[in-house]
């Protein structure tokens, strides 16, 4: 199942300007795909999107449950200076066929 990881956090905890917090990012892209899979559930990360100036993020992720996400984002430390929401979300193509099937279309 696909999931949001909708993240924010203020400029005084912003990984440009703070080296620890930097730090963090750089270590969860260098984590295995293989440890993600075998200790979160997550299958793969889809996305990644971020805006500097509005401290924000959004990351898309293939996983079993929300909260091996949530454990992800604690064990990784990326909980540590972000406020996160974690959401299911579908692709636009899965959202067309529904909407078909609903309204017969």
């Amino acid at each position: 199942m696909l999931y949001g990881i909708y993240g924010s956090h203020t400029p005084e905890t912003c990984p440009i300007y703070v080296a620890k917090y930097a730090r963090v990012f750089v270590e969860i892209a260098e984590l295995d795909p293989g440890e993600l899979a075998e200790t979160y559930g997550i299958r793969r990360i889809e996305a990644q999107y971020h805006s500097a100036l509005e401290h924000t993020f959004l990351w898309i992720v293939d996983a079993d449950r929300p909260h091996d996400i949530e454990r992800f984002a604690i064990d990784t430390g990326l909980a540590s200076f972000n406020m996160l929401e974690i959401v299911p979300v579908h692709s636009f193509a899965e959202t067309v066929a529904r909407l078909r099937d609903a309204h017969g279309l």
